[in-house]
């Protein structure tokens, strides 16, 4: 009877092994959906471990097709997952684990097509065009809110106007915290046609942008661009001060 028993028990813990190691990600799907109303699945295939989903739709946004391998430690509440993302928006890969109630994330890599965002710049409604790529080598995220973080912004970039696509070079942003509190972004450009320079910085209690611009060289349909942005000084410099909330400090 007790090796009945015993066999019986095995034949279970087999069962739910089976069922553990090649976990369907659509049964995983069907039991989490009501929990993230936001996000949107078509097709899944492979596993919870090791899946993919097709036509994924995230607060509206659409995502495109998502990889991922997601590590069996989860189980046991340790995750660590690599995932990959591949949509007309952007297409992106990076890996992400959790340490107690810390989120971190690591060699984060994306690619935003801007021309595909459904934004306009100044007036008369200025189209930004070429690719942002976004790099984070270090992120840890507690309470929602980044405790670390070191990273780059660059866009080579152009707008569109009513006379066609105005190159403005290539301009980036060094991304930072400050004491676990402030998220900071340095901006600067490589040379090109538009001259920035300046500081963006973002905190709960509010955020801030002090910014410069200028058409390098006497670039005309650079500096036409930029009188659309707003006044322009004698020199054809663009001094951009916007804030909102308490966060205070001038950037330098």
């Amino acid at each position: 009877m007790i090796g009945r028993f015993l066999r019986g028990l095995l034949l279970v813990l087999l069962i739910v092994a089976v069922l553990v190691a090649f976990f369907p990600a659509s049964w995983a799907w069907r039991l989490a959906r009501d929990h993230a109303p936001q996000l949107q699945v078509g097709a899944l295939h492979g596993s919870v471990w090791n899946g993919r989903a097709e036509d994924v739709v995230y607060a509206g946004m659409p995502l495109g097709e998502v990889d991922w391998t997601l590590s069996r430690l989860a189980v046991f509440g340790h995750l660590r997952l690599d995932a990959r993302v591949d949509g007309p928006l952007l297409r992106g890969d990076g890996r992400l684990q959790r340490r107690g109630d810390v989120l971190i994330g690591r060699d984060l890599h994306a690619v935003v097509h801007a021309q595909r965002l459904p934004i306009t710049v100044g007036s008369p409604g200025l189209q930004p065009m070429g690719d942002v790529e976004i790099d984070i080598a270090r992120l840890h995220v507690r309470d929602r809110w980044p405790q670390q973080l070191d990273g780059t912004v660059s866009w080579q970039a152009a707008l569109a106007d009513a006379q066609g696509p105005v190159s403005l070079g290539r301009l980036h942003a060094r991304l930072h915290e400050q004491a676990g509190t402030t998220l900071i972004a340095t901006l600067g450009d490589d040379g090109g046609p538009l001259a920035l320079s300046g500081q963006a910085q973002v905190s709960l209690l509010g955020w801030r942008l002090d910014a410069r611009l200028q058409a390098r060289d006497g670039a005309t349909r650079v500096r036409q661009v930029l009188s659309h942005l707003g006044p322009l000084q004698q020199d054809g410099t663009l001094i951009v001060r916007r804030q909102s909330g308490a966060l205070m400090g001038a950037a330098r």
